[in-house]
């Protein structure tokens, strides 16, 4: 048996601190960050039966992840990336760290996951301006298509997934996030973000003047140390975060967030 279940040491030798990378693509961080920096990533998909785990809650993954974490480091500061839902569970990993006295150095999230309260706190405290009448209805004419497709072409790899699951087929690396989503997806849609005394680094994909105000405001409430909101221009898709150039900004801003 594996000595970890969900972490797996990527480098570990090097004079820095070391970076968990929590989901996401840690081979491909480790090639962006400097070489004399550990790195380990996380997640309860390394696993091989992980389809067949529903995690009791958000907050029961962290404290999994962290129990691992602390039989390479046993001590902070801790230096944690976060991707999407691995964003979400980093948050949750810095908040019992904090709680329990221990330091976090540093904290990016890569367009972390919302659900439920966070965007309700976020809703009855920023108000966007009001379109016009015209606007309204040619914003959603735009969006019609665009939304049609984007659920014909989900409900299609859906259904092409039930059949690996089915047969017990490993799922192919295209269809590994509905895996994903369908193992997590129950404890994210109960996970409450809730004030955490540290700062943070949170970064997105391109977007409106709006929107971005919108993501602003939220994480402002939930930092008390400040938190560094960023939207690259040249990111239009989730998974480019995963691919250069965002890759290599993220672990720049990640080194510089250490140092």
């Amino acid at each position: 048996m594996s000595r970890y279940q969900t972490l797996m040491p990527i480098r570990t030798k090097g004079s820095k601190a070391p970076l968990f990378c929590v989901h996401g693509q840690p081979l491909r961080m480790a090639q962006s960050v400097s070489a004399d920096r550990p790195i380990y990533g996380l997640s309860h998909v390394y696993h091989s039966d992980f389809l067949d785990e529903t995690p009791e809650s958000i907050e029961a993954v962290a404290a999994a992840y962290l129990s691992e974490i602390r039989q390479v480091q046993p001590k902070g500061p801790y230096h944690f990336c976060g991707f999407s839902a691995g964003g979400m569970i980093a948050y949750e990993m810095a908040q019992q760290l904090l709680k329990s006295g221990s330091t976090v150095g540093s904290l990016t999230l890569v367009e972390p996951s919302f659900r439920n309260t966070a965007q309700i706190v976020l809703q009855n405290s920023y108000s966007p301006k009001k379109e016009s009448l015209l606007s309204s209805i040619l914003n959603f004419l735009i969006r019609v298509p665009k939304t049609l497709r984007a659920r014909t072409r989900y409900h299609f790899l859906v259904f092409t997934a039930q059949f690996y699951f089915l047969f017990r087929i490993p799922l192919p690396e295209t269809l590994r996030w509905i895996g994903y989503l369908r193992s997590l997806g129950p404890a994210m849609q109960k996970y409450e973000y809730k004030p955490i005394d540290c700062s943070a680094i949170i970064l997105y994909r391109h977007m409106g003047d709006e929107e971005y105000k919108y993501c602003c405001e939220f994480w402002k409430q939930l930092t008390t140390r400040g938190a560094q909101v960023k939207s690259f221009e040249y990111v239009s898709k989730h998974s480019d975060f995963m691919l250069s150039p965002a890759l290599e900004k993220t672990a720049e801003l990640i080194e510089n967030s250490i140092q």
